[in-house]
């Protein structure tokens, strides 16, 4: 197998530095640089849903940071979130999850900076009803923090989430709203998953960044004292303090796997907790996306500053397939750094671009031959 075809999709269109375009107050950006404020966007999430769009999570300062992506058209539909946001609600960041009568669960993030924590009221978790176009927000779980990433656990009506810049860990009863704010862990993960009795993997301590289970049904974590291999290395890459755990991915075989920040695939045991490392198979940083393409194979991202491409591993014997760059096959373009993976109902496979410094972030459509 291997990349045939890569196009790069355009929401909007916004060429300039980010740092010196954001001051960390968004009232300020919205008056001085009106288009900064609507047109820098970066996309963060995606998630393929059976109605055939393509829905996407991105950073976007005027609230308008949720959209659907038709596959077959290449439009982009606003769903709104515009209308409801209040002004430090600035992106979807890792937090698309999807129920299985077809309902959207997200959760908001924000950028602003300390001098205004107390201003802003935090992230919220909303749903998203794509039948009727119903848009609602159901809580804000944690008070002035916002949600950096969110799983759902819908067996046991249960969404996962940890904040930012305060790396909080919280759950949220989606039937009773009631929230469990198990408060400080010193650390945070791009994206986690749950086993298969239901336990959710994360990393704690901002030193060490070790590994932590929380066990639903004891309602409290377990604690342990190691984590990755080159967790220390790995951590402080996505911002500071942050963990080295940039994807995760239920691997249906008693494993999770683990891509990191620093580029390499790792997996734990659910049951034992022991770790293995599994390889690099680029010479770049990030692995922030993994897909199940069957039983035996992974379909994963990884890149950071114009080092994007796909990768396929192989479970039972332990190989990497580099597929290729990802470099638009028309005008000769390369994504700049990867930040999720999706596989969409036309079995074209998109990749969504961020922190770009120089220009919004794109949508990327990579067709794959072969197979």
């Amino acid at each position: 197998m291997k990349i045939k075809t890569v196009t790069h999709h355009i929401l909007c269109d916004y060429h300039g530095d980010h740092l010196s375009d954001y001051t960390g107050d968004p009232h300020e950006m919205r008056e001085k640089n009106p288009k900064a404020f609507h047109n820098l966007a970066a996309f963060c999430c995606m998630l393929n849903h059976p109605d055939g769009g393509l829905y996407c999570g991105m950073t976007r300062f005027n609230g308008d940071f949720f959209h659907r992506f038709d596959v077959h058209t290449h439009k982009f539909e606003s769903l709104g979130y515009d209308k409801i946001a209040e002004i430090f609600e600035c992106k979807i960041h890792r937090s698309l999850c999807l129920a299985s009568d077809g309902t959207i669960y997200g959760a908001t993030a924000g950028l602003h900076l300390e001098n205004q924590r107390l201003d802003a009221p935090g992230g919220a978790i909303f749903r998203y009803d794509p039948k009727t176009k119903e848009l609602k927000k159901l809580a804000v779980p944690v008070a002035h923090d916002y949600i950096q990433t969110i799983t759902m656990d819908e067996k046991r009506k249960i969404i996962y989430g940890q904040t930012y810049p305060v790396f909080k860990f919280f759950v949220y009863h989606m039937d009773s709203g009631r929230v469990d704010n198990h408060d400080f862990t010193g650390s945070i993960s791009h994206i986690s998953d749950i086993d298969d009795r239901g336990g959710y993997w994360s990393t704690w301590n901002g030193t060490n960044h070790w590994l932590f289970r929380y066990d639903p049904d004891q309602a409290r974590a377990q604690w342990f004292r190691h984590s990755l291999p080159n967790a220390k290395a790995d951590a402080n890459i996505m911002y500071p303090n942050a963990g080295p755990i940039d994807v995760m991915l239920n691997g249906r075989d008693g494993w999770l796997y683990v891509g990191t920040c620093g580029g390499s695939l790792c997996r734990i045991h659910a049951e034992s907790a022991e770790v293995e490392y599994l390889g690099h198979p680029a010479p770049t940083r990030r692995m922030p996306g993994l897909k199940h393409l069957d039983e035996d194979r992974l379909l994963g991202c990884c890149g950071d500053q114009d080092g994007g491409c796909l990768f396929i591993y192989h479970k039972k014997t332990k190989q990497f397939e580099v597929l290729g760059s990802i470099i638009d096959t028309r005008t000769g373009l390369s994504l700049y750094r990867t930040h999720d993976l999706e596989i969409g109902s036309n079995g074209h496979v998109y990749v969504a671009e961020t922190d770009v410094p120089t220009r919004s972030g794109y949508l990327w459509e990579i067709e794959l031959q072969d197979w």
